[in-house]
């Protein structure tokens, strides 16, 4: 659902992230799915800020005083489909099992 939106989808349907450049959905994607469980609210920016300080904090990206070049460049994944991943596990949950 979120890898379909991505402009890093490669033509061959894969990502085409190389070398060090990782996605951050998937490269924290446990985590992510913490932060969207441990959140209640109607307001994405609740879960923006879950995530900024059990997610990006701990991101090599991220410098100590909050900022990350990677973010303001518009160029995290994470950051910039957050509110489809957040959509995505919320749907998953709802699903019965």
């Amino acid at each position: 659902k979120v890898c379909e939106h991505c402009i890093d989808l490669g033509e061959n349907g894969k990502c085409a992230l190389t070398g060090d450049r990782q996605c951050g959905v998937e490269l924290y994607l446990d985590k992510i799915v913490d932060v969207v469980h441990s959140v209640h609210s109607p307001h994405i920016t609740d879960y923006v800020r879950a995530l900024r300080e059990q997610v990006c904090a701990f991101c090599k990206n991220q410098n100590p005083d909050g900022t990350c070049r990677i973010r303001s460049e518009l160029d995290c994944a994470l950051d910039r489909y957050f509110a489809l991943v957040v959509e995505a596990i919320e749907e998953v949950d709802l699903k019965p099992s």
